[in-house]
């Protein structure tokens, strides 16, 4: 996939990991299948151990994020 930008720049501030996501299941020794969201459909759906971090976490305390509209002058339209 060289070339395609899924996650944004690359640079200093760009995330460097995206998620978390849900462990449908073990394929291997050190593979896992995850279940991503349409907007990464691009992706392949095994990835390897080491590139999984751990989320330790409540699930409930998870907010949703939030899409603002912008007008043409970068004012934010509504709440």
């Amino acid at each position: 996939m060289r070339g395609v930008m899924i996650f944004g720049k690359k640079g200093k501030l760009s995330p460097r990991y995206v998620g978390p996501y849900k462990i449908l299941k073990r394929v291997g020794k050190v593979a896992y299948e995850l279940e991503l969201p349409k907007k990464l459909a691009a992706m392949h759906l095994v990835f390897h151990i080491s590139l999984l971090m751990k989320c330790v976490g409540d699930p409930t305390s998870i907010v949703p994020s939030v899409e603002f509209a912008f007008s043409a002058y970068l004012h934010v339209l509504g709440t």
